[in-house]
């Protein structure tokens, strides 16, 4: 698990280290932007958010040929940050990290499944899924389905090389922020409260 080595933001800035129950989006976006705070507050940085123009989006789901999952939308009309405890990817072209189809961002699956048998099935799947994360630059990526919305983990170096995680974007989302929390706080290398609300088979997958 990531560890960083910078002080906890004031513990009276911070929301608790729980995990809330929204009433509903607009609950759920004002938690997202209190962590997004409490994490880039240990930068000092004075503007946290970073929110991209409908125009930007709507040519972006024009280059994909699809649109993306509503709440992923929403945070990046809405906050838009994207260096947090893992990396959201950009939704303008950037040289690294841009939301863009698996294959674009990781051309090298094309040798993983060169000698697989049976690879077809494996392909449909790469090609339904599009980058929005990236775990710590370490080349395993976060996915969503074209079609589904599903949340997708690409593992680039373990078998399985892709395994479904969530059930959406807002699911990530909220353990991104939680992560976000747990450094905020000082506890950083404390995965119980992940693993209890996720399981082991997750976190292993995730972060091992």
């Amino acid at each position: 698990m990531n560890s960083n080595s910078h002080p906890p933001a004031p513990s009276g800035e911070l929301p608790p280290l729980a995990w809330p129950e929204f009433s509903d989006d607009k609950a759920r976006l004002d938690w997202w932007r209190s962590c997004t705070q409490a994490w880039l507050a240990q930068w000092e940085k004075p503007d946290p958010f970073t929110p991209v123009s409908a125009t930007e989006l709507a040519a972006l789901e024009q280059r994909l040929g699809c649109a993306i999952p509503p709440l992923l939308r929403v945070y990046h009309e809405q906050i838009g940050t994207l260096n947090l405890a893992e990396t959201l990817c950009s939704v303008t072209p950037a040289k690294y990290a841009s939301i863009e189809p698996l294959h674009d961002a990781y051309p090298g699956i094309t040798d993983i499944l060169e000698n697989v048998p049976d690879a077809a099935p494996q392909w449909a799947l790469v090609n339904q899924l599009v980058v929005f994360g990236d775990y710590l630059g370490n080349g395993n990526l976060w996915c969503f389905h074209r079609e589904t919305g599903e949340v997708w983990y690409f593992d680039h170096d373990c078998s399985p090389m892709l395994t479904q995680m969530f059930t959406d974007v807002g699911q990530y989302l909220d353990i991104l922020m939680f992560k976000c929390l747990l450094d905020a706080h000082g506890e950083e290398d404390n995965e119980d409260l992940l693993r209890e609300h996720l399981g082991d088979a997750i976190v292993e997958k995730w972060m091992y």
